[in-house]
């Protein structure tokens, strides 16, 4: 019943005149009155830009009812476009290529940990951050998963059991010459990817990356990988495409059993206005299936043509890896990985080149010094890195202003490294640039997560004016 407009204004030297306006955590499920109510005062706030700052939909693992949160949040955005142009940044809930396909095109251009010039000639440089790729420094992270682990009498490259709960990657990165390096293995198009790989258990996740543009902070990649029968996975070997959607036959079949040796080979074959998959999966000591189990192919606009190789891990079972090959068209090796050894097997990463924030800024257009930077993030806790390279401003949300408040309380969460002090609203941090602050604006959020209330915290939008000091 209640909409919360919150009003903040940056002085920041050197700023264009520009009014934004933020939405987040706006968790749609369906058609409701609220959204209603909220695109009037967005439409009557005439704003320059609309900035999102992700999980624009309530994500569920069932596929049909995630398809029809999917259809209302596209069909939101599209009317906020007409409004406004629409910049956004994937939270927790824009992980599925289908979900940011259609948020795309109904009109959203997201940024993916990097920078882009807006404004009146340019002058403000907005960097926006992919909760879906990269950390943060001095904020809550991850240990690295992959590691040499026993197998009889070897070590092999692979995960652990009961450690890697989210997406975990190793891709081949040796040497880049730069942060935004796309030489080498980045450039690599079209080619056969072979691996062997072996589960302790069903809850495994296990599979192999191709065209992956994870390191350079891009969540674009295709993955040839399975996960545990549950919420309408079947768990066999399935061909997945991150940040778009595939066409065709994507499941292979196979459904591996444990403690035993499954050979996956991938090949890709990039065509005019089209990228092709064809896959297969079976037992090492079984000889190759003669026909490729799945063939699909991407023809949509953010297809990554080329990109490098990787191992990933998800869920609470032991993955192991061995023998990783790979050959270009004409069959000449490009990489020949046996995996085994005490120490991690040299030219593998694990995650991105660098932070979300250091990625954004090594991929942005050149700006003259003393362009003003925002970071629009879908967490705050980059604002501690931030304020430290002297960034003016941080735009985040996340927090739902905690959602379940208590009077004279307050939030007893916001699920955040920061505290459930920064709550929402505007707060400030030292910082070495010329106003000698880094504002950080937490937005309180239009929805729910985990459960569906609001208790003394009502739905909250912003409109922030950004003014040459």
């Amino acid at each position: 019943m209640l909409l919360v407009r919150d009003d903040a204004r940056l002085e920041i030297p050197g700023a264009p005149p520009l009014r934004f306006v933020q939405l987040s955590d706006l968790h749609i499920d369906g058609d409701h009155p609220l959204l209603h109510k909220l695109l009037d005062r967005v439409r009557d706030a005439k704003p320059d830009v609309i900035l999102i700052t992700g999980d624009f939909l309530h994500d569920v693992p069932d596929r049909q009812e995630a398809a029809r949160h999917t259809a209302a949040a596209a069909a939101f955005v599209s009317n906020l476009r007409r409004v406004a142009p629409v910049i956004g940044v994937q939270g927790h809930s824009e992980y599925d290529g289908s979900v940011v396909t259609a948020l795309d095109h109904a009109g959203v251009a997201f940024l993916s940990n990097e920078g882009r010039r807006i404004g009146e000639d340019g002058r403000l440089l907005l960097l926006g951050l992919n909760t879906q790729v990269g950390d943060d420094a001095y904020a809550q992270r991850w240990k690295p998963a992959f590691r040499p682990l026993p197998w009889k009498e070897t070590r092999l490259y692979g995960v652990r059991r009961g450690e890697p709960y989210v997406n975990f990657y190793s891709h081949w990165d040796p040497e880049p010459a730069g942060l935004a390096d796309e030489s080498g293995p980045l450039a690599w198009s079209g080619y056969d990817t072979t691996c062997d790989a072996w589960i302790d258990s069903r809850k495994a996740g296990a599979g192999i990356v191709v065209h992956s543009r994870f390191v350079l902070g891009e969540d674009r990649m295709y993955r040839l990988g399975r996960v545990r029968a549950e919420n309408g996975e079947p768990g066999s070997f399935l061909l997945t495409a991150h940040s778009s959607i595939l066409a065709g036959t994507t499941d292979t079949g196979v459904d591996p059993q444990p403690n035993r040796w499954y050979r996956l080979r991938l090949r890709t074959e990039v065509v005019p206005g089209a990228v092709r998959l064809l896959a297969k999966v079976w037992p090492v000591d079984t000889p190759e299936p003669t026909r490729w189990q799945a063939q699909a192919e991407d023809r949509g606009p953010h297809r990554s043509e080329s990109g490098t190789v990787g191992l990933w891990g998800w869920g609470g079972g032991t993955v192991l890896y061995r023998d990783l090959k790979v050959t270009d068209g004409r069959g000449a090796v490009l990489l020949n990985a046996p995996l085994t050894g005490p120490t991690p097997p040299d030219g593998f990463r694990q995650g991105a080149r660098g932070t979300r924030l250091t990625m954004a800024l090594a991929r942005s257009p050149y700006a003259p010094r003393g362009t003003p930077r925002i970071v629009l993030s879908h967490v705050p806790d980059i604002v501690m890195e931030a304020s430290t390279l002297g960034i003016e401003a941080v735009i985040a949300g996340h927090t739902h202003g905690g959602q379940v408040r208590l009077p004279f309380v307050g939030a007893l969460t916001t699920r955040n490294t920061l505290g459930p002090y920064f709550d929402f609203g505007r707060f400030e941090f030292a910082a070495p640039n010329r106003r000698g602050l880094t504002t950080l604006f937490i937005n309180g959020g239009i929805g729910t997560s985990v459960l569906p209330i609001r208790f003394w915290c009502p739905p909250r939008w912003a409109v922030i004016e950004l003014r040459d000091r």
